[in-house]
């Protein structure tokens, strides 16, 4: 029978994956998919985080989750070995009938004691029966600085903070995961991830990864991973409010850039980067030389944004009319166009700039421009 380690290890190379891709892609850090691969649960900070990331990465390979849980449940079992005083039987032996006159005294003594309980239990102070009260959900309390888990449509997300608690709910499961965040609502795609300052200034306080989503189950569920950030990312402080400043925006005419009264736009100066005889579709190659959250609109219709990370790149190969970019730490991004760079702007600088062709009047042709969005 194969071990734990075995099966992932096996299904992972039969994808042809790293596991420095599986930790991209499911964000759980590679030092945990190394430790499930080796079976070393000695690294993980409790069971809860082992078997929760043992789900993500079995279903993130096609295994099945509730398997590997139950071979890993067998492991801990047969790692806590009954003491010996269990292993040997020194009790007295007794006369079988002796034994069961006792057994059934045991059994009419506990059947009279638990009647009275629940006589008592259901009584008010008149004697009256009461019905008993409907059992109130309660809201799952993020207390640990990561957690994966499961949640239903519907349900909330408790975050204590600075001695309040904030409250995130899984408001609605779709194409898109919509979350009710102080303050407004932020939408993610699944596989992506938002960071959301909860208590208003301007810090990230926590970051929220769409795992998976179960559409088949009677209730719609999906998976998230939750991560305390500590307000150590000045980047995702602003892709945080960038957040709180355009969620569920539709185009990029009602989209302000987040934090938009510091965005520096008399200082950045149209360039033309391409010149054609008619316009029709172009390539845009960005790559990130530091952190950096990145969101873009295709034609005034296709949405993304994403935090990337020093050393990441992003290829835009489907627009024909217009690109608009917003950036959190504009000199972190570079931009390549027809194997030429582009500056998009300066370190620290929040940024939002337009690339779309443009009327020569001069030649009668198009260039492609990129400018600051105003």
């Amino acid at each position: 029978m194969e071990s734990i380690g075995e099966k992932l290890r096996l299904a992972r190379e039969r994808n042809n994956l790293t596991i420095d891709q599986v930790a991209r892609e499911t964000h759980v850090a590679k030092r945990f998919l190394k430790a499930l691969e080796d079976e070393d649960f000695s690294v993980f900070p409790g069971e809860t985080y082992a078997m929760g990331f043992l789900r993500n990465y079995a279903e993130y390979l096609g295994l099945s989750p509730d398997e590997l849980v139950g071979i890993y449940r067998n492991i801990k079992i047969q790692e806590q070995p009954l003491p010996m005083s269990e292993l040997l039987d020194s009790r007295p032996k007794l006369p079988p009938l002796r034994v069961i006159a006792i057994g059934a005294g045991v059994l009419i003594v506990l059947a009279l004691a638990a009647f009275l309980i629940y006589r008592a239990a259901t009584r008010g102070p008149s004697g009256a029966a009461q019905t008993p009260a409907a059992k109130s959900s309660a809201d799952f309390v993020f207390q640990d600085e990561v957690r994966t888990q499961w949640f239903n449509q519907g349900d909330a997300i408790a975050v204590p903070l600075n001695g309040k608690t904030y409250r995130v709910v899984v408001s609605a499961v779709g194409d898109s995961l919509t979350l009710k965040v102080p303050g407004g609502t932020v939408d993610l795609g699944l596989g992506k991830e938002r960071y959301v300052d909860l208590d208003g200034d301007s810090t990230p306080d926590i970051r929220i990864v769409w795992n998976d989503v179960d559409r088949a189950s009677a209730q719609k569920r999906v998976n998230l991973g939750l991560y305390k950030t500590n307000g150590q990312a000045a980047d995702a402080a602003a892709a945080a409010a960038a957040d709180a400043a355009s969620a569920n925006v539709p185009s990029a005419a009602n989209a302000p850039a987040a934090g938009q009264a510091d965005v520096a736009f008399a200082n950045f100066k149209p360039v033309a980067l391409a010149q054609a005889a008619q316009t029709g579709f172009f390539t845009l190659d960005f790559t990130f030389k530091n952190d950096c959250y990145f969101r873009y609109l295709v034609d005034d219709k296709d949405r993304e944004d994403k935090f990337f990370q020093k050393g990441e790149a992003l290829s835009i190969d489907t627009a024909k009319t217009k690109v608009t970019i917003w950036l959190s730490n504009a000199g972190a991004a570079r931009m390549r166009v027809q194997g030429k760079d582009f500056e998009l702007g300066d370190l620290g600088e929040v940024a939002t700039r337009t690339i779309a062709w443009q009327k020569d009047a001069s030649t009668g042709g198009y260039v492609l421009q990129i400018s600051a969005l105003n």
